[in-house]
C-alpha cells in the first residue's frame, strides 16, 4: 500500500549486534502478513565486517565520516586505498542516495545504537521540529545537541537533507533488554510515521509501556554541555562505576589520562562514559531541559522568530542548505546569553571565532518534500541469519 518510507539501521558499530537482531525481529514478524504496512519499512545493517568481528570498527569510525567532500569521493570511484569502513559506507551511500532520488521525502531514518555504560534507553535527535514527534513517542529520554556536537554522523547528513532522523541508545551491549527495547522503539516509530495503524498493532501498548518504565524518573530532555573527545594516544581510562544520566559534581574526578585526572568541568549529567577500547568520546556531560523551554522553542520556531535575526544588528545569517545554516553575530557581548538564546532555535554548532566575534551552526530546518520518481529499489541489504553477509532485495510486504 502506498505511504512513507521508512529506513531502521543497526549495527553501524560493530560491537552494537542489538539493533540488528531487532530489525530481524520486526521484519519476520510483518513476513506472517497479519500487520498491514502502508509504505516501506527497510532493514539495514550498518557496518557488516565489523559486527562480523563483533568490534566497533575495523580501521575507522563508520558513524565519524558522513562529510560532503568525502562522500563525493565515494561516490566518484571504488580506490584501491580504501578502508573496510570506506567500502561499507559506500554502499549504505548508494542506497541512500536510491532512496532519496526514487521516494517521496521526507524519508524516515532510526539509527539504533547500544552503550558500553550501564543505564536507560534514550533517543538522539538534531534539533529540528521534524525529528521531536517521533523522539516523543519513544517515551524516554531525548537527547538534543548530541548530533551538533558530534561531526561527520550518519543521522548529521541524512537530517540535513531534510529528512527526518533519529538515533535510539537501547541500553547497555550485552543486557537481553536492549533487543527487547529497539523491538518497541520500531513498532512504535512505524505508528507515529503512519506505517501502521494503532489499532492494527494490539501490542502497542506493551511496548509503550515497556519504553514508559525504562524512562520512569528521568527528565523529558537534556541537552549536551561538554563533549570530552579523546585519541588513542591520550591513554584514556574512565573511572568505573559511572552509569548514563548520573549526577555530577563540578570538579568531580571521572577519569585517568596521560597528563593526570580528568575531572568534571560542570555539574550536570553524564552520558555515554566510555567502557570499551575503541571510541573518540570519553564521555558527555548534559543538563536538564525543563517542559517549558521545549515548549518555548517550538512556539519560537513556529512563529518563526528566526526570520527575524537578520535584521539585526551585527548579524549574518547564510542561506539553509544541505550543510545547514550559520550565524555569525559580530560584537556579541554576553556570549553565555546570547548562545543559550540562539540554541532555543536549534543553533547548537559553535564555530571557532575570535574576539567578539560570535559563530554558530544549526541543522536544516526545513523539511524535504521533494517527491520521488518511483520504481524498484536497487541494490539494499539486510544481515543475514547467518550473522553479517548483505543481501539484496526488501523485506516481505514492502518492509
Amino acid at each position: 500500500m502506498p505511504g512513507p518510507t521508512m529506513v531502521v539501521v543497526g549495527g553501524v558499530h560493530g560491537n552494537e549486534p542489538a539493533g540488528v537482531h531487532a530489525i530481524k525481529r520486526v521484519l519476520r514478524e510483518l513476513s506472517r502478513g497479519r500487520i498491514p504496512v502502508r509504505g516501506q519499512l527497510l532493514g539495514l545493517a550498518g557496518n557488516v565486517r565489523a559486527l562480523a568481528r563483533g568490534q566497533r570498527f575495523m580501521s575507522r569510525d563508520l558513524n565519524r565520516r558522513w562529510y560532503p567532500d568525502h562522500l563525493a569521493r565515494l561516490r566518484d570511484r571504488a580506490r584501491q586505498d580504501d578502508s573496510s569502513e570506506d567500502r561499507e559506507q559506500r554502499e549504505l551511500l548508494k542506497i541512500f542516495d536510491r532512496l532519496d532520488e526514487r521516494f517521496d521525502h521526507p524519508l524516515v531514518i532510526m539509527d539504533l545504537h547500544s552503550f558500553s555504560a550501564e543505564g536507560p534507553p534514550f533517543s538522539v535527535v538534531a534539533d529540528t521540529l521534524r525529528n521531536r514527534p517521533i523522539a516523543l513517542d519513544l517515551r524516554v529520554p531525548i537527547i538534543l545537541g548530541l548530533e551538533e556536537t558530534v561531526e561527520g554522523t550518519m543521522l548529521g547528513y541524512l537530517a540535513d537533507l531534510g529528512h527526518v532522523a533519529v538515533g535510539f541508545e537501547a541500553g547497555q551491549h550485552d543486557d537481553p533488554r536492549t533487543v527487547e527495547n529497539h523491538v518497541a522503539a520500531i513498532w512504535i516509530a512505524m505508528v507515529r510515521a503512519g506505517l501502521i495503524a494503532r489499532e492494527d498493532l494490539p501490542e502497542l501498548a506493551a511496548h509503550e509501556r515497556r519504553l514508559d518504565e525504562a524512562g520512569a524518573g528521568l527528565p523529558r530532555a537534556v541537552e549536551i554541555v561538554y563533549r570530552h573527545a579523546i585519541v588513542p594516544e591520550d591513554e584514556f581510562r574512565m573511572d568505573p562505576g559511572f552509569h548514563n544520566f548520573q549526577a555530577l559534581r563540578r570538579n568531580q574526578r571521572l577519569a585517568t589520562d596521560r597528563e593526570g585526572e580528568v575531572r568534571s568541568p560542570s555539574v550536570g549529567r553524564i552520558l555515554m562514559p566510555l567502557y570499551q577500547g575503541q571510541g573518540e568520546d570519553g564521555f558527555f556531560i548534559a543538563k536538564d531541559l525543563g517542559d517549558a523551554r521545549l515548549q518555548l522553542s517550538v512556539a519560537l520556531r513556529k512563529l518563526k522568530v528566526d526570520g527575524l535575526l537578520p535584521f539585526l544588528p551585527g548579524v549574518e545569517v547564510s542561506g539553509e542548505g544541505e550543510g545547514g545554516e550559520q550565524l555569525v553575530i559580530r560584537g556579541a557581548k554576553d556570549r553565555r546569553v546570547i548562545k543559550g538564546a540562539l540554541r532555543m532555535l536549534g543553533y547548537r554548532r559553535d564555530a571557532e571565532t575570535e574576539g567578539s566575534t560570535l559563530a554558530v551552526s544549526r541543522r536544516r530546518q526545513r523539511e524535504s518534500t521533494r517527491r520521488g520518481r518511483g520504481g524498484e529499489l536497487g541494490a539494499q541489504r539486510f544481515a543475514s541469519e547467518g550473522g553479517g553477509k548483505k543481501r539484496g532485495g526488501e523485506g516481505e510486504g514492502e518492509a
